[in-house]
């Protein structure tokens, strides 16, 4: 079952300490970020991703039908929505991702 998790609601933009992986060649929990083109948050999401070398799978809802529903079924509002292993993250805080992140890698 997913458990959502709020972002900053606030528009103080704070930087997340640098990602340390700390375990080298251990996978992390699986990653899920569901999009749209047209947003900027997910665009941010994105890049903040690529950035900190963190795999994930990249789900469209603007193009993908597929995609759209699963959003759906998860009960998300908004975008950008991640599922980190087996919990929600409605929109997007480095700071709460990465805390969420790193909860779910040490187990």
């Amino acid at each position: 079952m997913t458990r959502p998790t709020r972002g900053r609601a606030s528009g103080a933009k704070r930087t997340a300490p640098a990602f340390d992986r700390r375990q080298p060649g251990k996978p992390g929990p699986r990653v899920l970020l569901y999009t749209s083109r047209n947003c900027a948050h997910c665009r941010r999401a994105k890049a903040f991703l690529e950035a900190q070398g963190i795999p994930f799978s990249e789900l469209d809802v603007g193009s993908s039908a597929k995609a759209r529903k699963a959003l759906e079924r998860l009960g998300a509002r908004g975008l950008p929505t991640l599922v980190v292993g087996d919990r929600r993250l409605d929109g997007f805080s480095e700071r709460a991702f990465l805390s969420l992140y790193r909860q779910l890698e040490r187990g």
